[in-house]
């Protein structure tokens, strides 16, 4: 695995990369306490060296640069700008774009934006395909008025139990999946500076009085590359039915479940995962 930092003007990226095939893959990571090697570690290891891996640490997170107004209207405009320097540091023409969670948000938005230079866009229980958070109004009231985020992850980092029930009740499906080095992971990226205010970030950047943003749903229809869905079967961040809606509004889009999967379905299956993004790319 290589590691690299790219300047770009909204900050320093840190970048990990592996292989050095013609097929070039950009692997967008979620938020919270998320990071390129928590989400993706095990996809990188299992794609062959035939193929390019990129994975970012988005503004923000992981060992990139974290500015102190990552907030509000411009959140994902600013990661989708942060986005395009990237890709044209690294002298990319056209590649495969793949984001998790909030990170599918950002890439679908880089494709509307830049369609020419995606060749398949990969949305994995993507953000921006949900109307409405569960419970809207109490989460509004929550996310703006309380700092129960930040609440909740001081609590993580100083109690194992508390993140095990996390990882089982909305990252991962099958509890054998959830290992001590799991936890231990998670545990450490939640204590990682700023993460709980990232989270934070990104919720209050994500929510309105009525709904969630950014909300796709009308501009699906402008995605003629290929457009391939993953969602987890069980997964209570991004509703299997959301994602089932929005695959009726894309041209050209096939959506893969994983059964009795939740938001990290990846991470339980990568090798899955690998072999059907092999069939199209």
């Amino acid at each position: 695995m290589k590691e690299q930092y790219i300047t770009t003007s909204y900050g320093r990226i840190h970048l990990y990369s592996r292989g050095n095939g013609p097929k070039a893959l950009v692997l967008l990571h979620g938020a919270g306490c998320d990071s390129a090697m928590l989400s993706w570690r095990e996809i990188m290891e299992v794609f062959p060296n035939d193929y390019t891996i990129y994975a970012p640490d988005h503004l923000g997170y992981g060992l990139s640069d974290k500015p102190t107004n990552l907030i509000g209207t411009a959140f994902y405009s600013t990661h989708i700008g942060c986005l395009k320097e990237i890709i044209d540091a690294l002298g990319l023409d056209q590649f495969a774009l793949v984001g998790l969670s909030m990170g599918g948000a950002i890439a679908i938005g880089f494709a509307l934006q830049y369609p020419r230079r995606v060749k398949y866009l990969i949305p994995v229980a993507s953000w921006g395909l949900s109307p409405r958070f569960p419970f809207q109004k109490v989460a509004n009231w929550y996310i703006y008025k309380t700092n129960g985020t930040l609440y909740q992850y001081n609590w993580l980092v100083k109690r194992k139990h508390l993140a095990k029930y996390f990882i089982g009740y909305s990252l991962i499906g099958n509890r054998k999946n959830i290992t001590a080095p799991l936890i231990d992971e998670v545990l450490q990226a939640c204590a990682r500076d700023g993460a709980g205010k990232s989270m934070q970030d990104f919720q209050r950047s994500s929510c309105s009085k009525t709904g969630t943003l950014p909300f796709y749903s009308d501009e699906l229809k402008r995605l003629r590359m290929p457009v391939i869905f993953f969602a987890g079967e069980k997964d209570p961040l991004v509703p299997l039915k959301d994602i089932k809606a929005a695959l009726k509004k894309v041209p050209n889009g096939k959506l893969y479940i994983f059964p009795k999967c939740k938001h990290w379905a990846i991470k339980e299956n990568p090798h899955a995962f690998v072999e059907i993004i092999q069939k199209y790319y």
